[in-house]
């Protein structure tokens, strides 16, 4: 084998022509480059596959935000609508600033955090309140501290940041009260039941 590959080695280095007709007189050798171009593929593919994290469909919510979010819906009614587990960068962006580098920590520093839930009025879509989910896990010291950024985030930019302490049931009657804390006008769900923004005068 070793002769067979060294004549077909010497015709390629004449020409590719010469080298194609050596290596169609002699099968074997043939057989022999097809294997190893096998295996240094499969070689290659095992490397690039040891580089690479596969994909697995992962979990959106949780059961727990999953039934808080059925109550909020039945909370708001028609006026507004709730979206889950929103990036605060979409919410939040950095100020102006000549500094660059200062301008990319406080995107970044946004851009790995989210809320989970926030209400928009249903005809502009703009946010009007966000609401957090608090479990015991935003008792943990690193939690508290994204907690207060995210609570400073919110009140830098004016909008109303609701907290809810995570249980197993809630309430639409005690998410009505909390929305009218913050001016959050949600009318009662009554057929003829006036609007929050209308007044009622005397003739």
């Amino acid at each position: 084998m070793t002769g067979t590959l060294a004549y077909v080695a010497q015709a390629f280095g004449e020409n590719s022509r010469t080298g194609l007709a050596a290596l169609l007189e002699r099968p074997a050798a043939l057989f022999y480059v097809v294997g190893v171009v096998s295996v240094l593929a499969l070689a290659l593919r095992g490397l690039r596959a040891e580089n690479r994290v596969g994909y697995r469909r992962g979990r959106f919510l949780s059961a727990n935000e999953k039934i808080f979010l059925r109550t909020l819906d039945a909370a708001l009614g028609r006026g507004y609508r709730a979206f889950a587990q929103v990036r605060l960068a979409e919410i939040a962006n950095p100020a102006d600033s000549a500094n660059v580098h200062l301008r990319r920590r406080a995107l970044n520093a946004v851009m790995a955090k989210s809320v989970d839930f926030v209400i928009c009025d249903v005809l502009t879509l703009d946010p009007v309140a966000a609401i957090e989910v608090d479990d015991r896990s935003h008792l943990l010291p690193e939690r508290r501290d994204r907690d207060a950024f995210v609570n400073a985030v919110f009140a830098e930019i004016g909008l109303p940041l609701l907290r809810v302490k995570a249980q197993r049931t809630y309430s639409v009657a005690e998410l009505r009260a909390l929305f009218a804390r913050v001016d959050l006008c949600v009318p009662p769900p009554t057929h003829g039941a006036p609007s929050c923004d209308s007044s009622s005068s005397p003739d």
